[in-house]
């Protein structure tokens, strides 16, 4: 059956909105993708129907929200995706003025405040019974010695609103601590001070709830490989199962209500086999492909939610299966990674462990140009490589 929706897609760039382009353009839905520039990956996709181009939802804010409104009229546009933080928080903030144009499934201002913020998901986590490292906000510089008193050394000074691991740093000392502190808050105002968990392997744990806050899907995954490779994104993840932990995460969003899409991020202690929460993403998460490729399709069963349609509770799949955002990530994992002959699965020969990859595909082949597109656009552009590489 062939359906005549029109969905617009923020962050074309990103590796999960091609995901999503991917998930429902198969299934013949009309797919409208946009980001900054025409040079992004799911705008060369078979399944995009058109690739537009929207100003800063960072920079300029306000310009976005008019870019979008004028959008959805000239296109007849009926669901839209907010795929990112920035973009997601601009739909939130004008929810009650868009949604009388067009569909979306987002939480409320409130859930998304407290989801985001690190300080307060903590509290959320801990009234869920999930295991969480010893948290403390300080009131200011000055209130930081008697802060570092509770938490210990090693501790991490993390931002309470950031993404792709940035904002955080480790200290060993108190004469670590204070300069740390003050580069964080320079850039996120008024972060944190946590207990550092003994690093381990880290978990998530992906979830889909409808307007009404019940469970329509779930998906766990372990991460294999990151870039930068002590502290960020993951390049490789496996899926899991992680029952016990789904039970709670459920109940921890359940409690505020919670609407839409979420991510919950784990590191286990191995020396206690404890799981330890450390944030929510409140949107899409990055390596979402992997659950799709799985059979648990997050972006058909939202738009199946947004259109008012039970897609009904999906939770079985494989175990064990692997994906893997080669371009750039893994590659660059591979190059600063002194084991890199020893990866499982490894960057190359990965058909063995039946490795499926984020952009790369025989079937819709072209994003890959997109991603060489946007690489030498940003190639000489200072301000993207410091996004890209420093945390």
């Amino acid at each position: 059956m062939i359906m005549s929706d029109r969905v617009l897609l923020t962050n074309g760039q990103l590796r999960k909105t091609l995901s999503v382009v991917r998930s429902l353009g198969k299934k013949h839905i009309e797919i409208y993708s946009a980001e900054e520039t025409l040079m992004n990956i799911s705008g060369f996709s078979r399944y995009c129907s058109k690739n537009l181009v929207y100003p800063s939802p960072i920079k300029k804010p306000d310009d976005f929200l008019e870019w979008l409104d004028r959008t959805i009229d000239k296109y007849s546009i009926d669901i839209l995706f907010p795929m990112d933080d920035s973009a997601m928080a601009l739909v939130i903030e004008q929810k009650d003025y868009l949604s009388k144009k067009v569909r979306f499934t987002v939480p409320d201002a409130n859930q998304f405040e407290v989801a985001s913020d690190k300080w307060k998901s903590v509290q959320m986590a801990k009234k869920a019974g999930l295991d969480c490292p010893i948290t403390v906000l300080p009131k200011n510089i000055e209130d930081i010695e008697n802060c570092i008193e509770k938490v210990g050394f090693p501790a991490i000074v993390k931002a309470r609103k950031s993404s792709g691991s940035r904002g955080i740093r480790s200290v060993n000392s108190f004469s670590e601590l204070i300069p740390a502190y003050k580069e964080v808050n320079d850039n996120f105002p008024c972060p944190i001070l946590q207990q550092r968990v003994p690093t381990g392997p880290r978990f998530d744990v992906c979830l889909l709830f409808d307007n009404q806050s019940r469970l329509k899907a779930s998906f766990a995954q372990k991460e294999i490989r990151h870039f930068p490779v002590e502290m960020g994104p993951s390049t490789v993840q496996q899926s899991i199962k992680l029952p016990e932990i789904v039970i709670k995460c459920t109940k921890m969003l359940q409690d505020i209500g919670w609407t839409g899409i979420a991510e919950v991020e784990f590191m286990l202690d191995e020396s206690t086999g404890k799981y330890i929460f450390m944030e929510i993403n409140p949107r899409f998460w990055n390596s979402l492909e992997l659950g799709v490729h799985c059979g648990i399709d997050f972006p058909y069963y939202l738009y199946l939610i947004t259109k008012g349609t039970d897609p009904g509770l999906a939770q079985a799949y494989e175990e064990g299966l692997y994906c893997r955002w080669l371009l750039p990530g893994d590659i660059l994992h591979f190059i600063l990674n002194k084991n890199r002959f020893a990866m499982t699965p490894p960057l190359l020969g990965g058909s063995a462990y039946k490795v499926h990859d984020d952009i790369l595909s025989w079937t819709d082949p072209m994003p890959l140009a997109g991603f060489v597109a946007a690489s030498v656009k940003y190639s000489l552009d200072p301000k993207m490589w410091k996004f890209f590489f420093k945390r």
